[in-house]
């Protein structure tokens, strides 16, 4: 088996510190995204969707540091395990979590966990976005909503996962790795 699917004790301590303190960030930006979603509903009440990208950083800063397959999985399960266990939201952070999980981990395998430039790392935000909202779709019971409200909301949480974990999470991976945090 090739070294990138070994994943090593080190990788291991490594996720778990990194998405442990992912999932604590998740509970502050829970706070963010309260303040926030007012205004943006006041707008329009799909353009709450511009907040929660950040929600789907575990997907992409873990990958960030570890380059390895089941890597955004991973580190969307354990970020989201922790927050379920400090927010209102409890188990089901861990559902989220594994379909935007599920998402970002196909943008990397798009690129055959070959390429760990800035392209993958955007595709991946903008699954897990896309696939959050499908999940919301059937768990918000989005169906009483009309077609133009589905379009605002995806366009919303695409941006929102390419902003805010694509490049984001690319940004503090290559600044976290630049410090040798990795080392």
């Amino acid at each position: 088996m090739s070294q990138t699917f070994r994943w090593s004790l080190r990788d291991l301590v490594l996720l778990a510190l990194v998405g442990a303190g992912i999932g604590v960030l998740w509970f502050g930006w829970t706070q963010v995204y309260e303040l926030g979603k007012g205004p943006l509903k006041a707008l329009h009440p799909a353009l709450k969707y511009l907040l929660v990208g950040f929600w789907f950083s575990g997907g992409t800063i873990i990958p960030a540091l570890l380059r390895k397959p089941g890597s955004s999985l991973a580190g969307e399960l354990v970020a989201a395990g922790v927050q379920g266990l400090i927010t209102q939201w409890g188990i089901t952070s861990l559902i989220w979590g594994l379909v935007q999980g599920v998402g970002s981990e196909l943008g990397f395998a798009v690129f055959g966990y070959r390429n760990w430039g800035v392209g993958p790392f955007l595709l991946a935000g903008a699954l897990a976005g896309l696939f959050s909202w499908i999940l919301d779709f059937f768990y918000e019971n989005y169906l009483q909503l009309t077609p133009d409200v589905w379009v605002i909301q995806i366009i919303s949480i695409v941006v929102s996962g390419i902003v805010l974990a694509g490049l984001l999470g690319w940004a503090i991976g290559q600044a976290l790795r630049k410090a040798k945090v990795i080392d």
